[in-house]
């Protein structure tokens, strides 16, 4: 576990794995937070979480940070993209890390409207989508763990 800061070669390293989050790390998704003296080791209710998205089929005029971040913001609140999206590298598919509440549908796609009028589809890829409680609206217990039928 890493406790502070000085445990990594140097801050810069410290930022970027705090900003590159969250990580898949043998099939587990990891969100890490940074770690203060008082902070609770209670999860509490979690009623969202930081999910990497693909979105596809984005037409070349939203390929920016703001384009993608209003395409984003369908689906929850945009926290930041990857390099390669950034970058434009690969003009396949925009990966994007979005702040998903619990009572998303995840959709599978978003209908983007274009200046002309016209619409668009863009198809939403989750590579992991973690298991919300439908009661409650929170992803920190299934359905079955908390002895409700649905």
């Amino acid at each position: 576990m890493v406790s502070s800061w000085q445990d990594f070669e140097n801050r810069q390293a410290r930022d970027w794995v705090l900003d590159n989050g969250p990580w898949d790390v043998w099939g587990y998704h990891l969100a890490i937070r940074p770690w203060s003296r008082d902070m609770s080791l209670s999860l509490g209710e979690c009623k969202s979480m930081p999910l990497w998205v693909k979105l596809k089929d984005v037409p070349i005029q939203f390929w920016n940070k703001v384009g993608l971040s209003y395409i984003a913001s369908v689906l929850g609140k945009p926290l930041h993209m990857d390099v390669t999206t950034m970058n434009r590298h690969a003009l396949m598919f925009a990966r994007v890390c979005i702040d998903m509440s619990a009572s998303s549908s995840f959709p599978e796609s978003v209908t983007l409207e274009l200046e002309d009028g016209s619409t668009t589809s863009i198809e939403v890829e989750y590579p992991w989508r973690p298991t919300a409680c439908a009661l409650f609206k929170v992803f920190d217990h299934s359905n079955r763990s908390a002895g409700y039928f649905v």
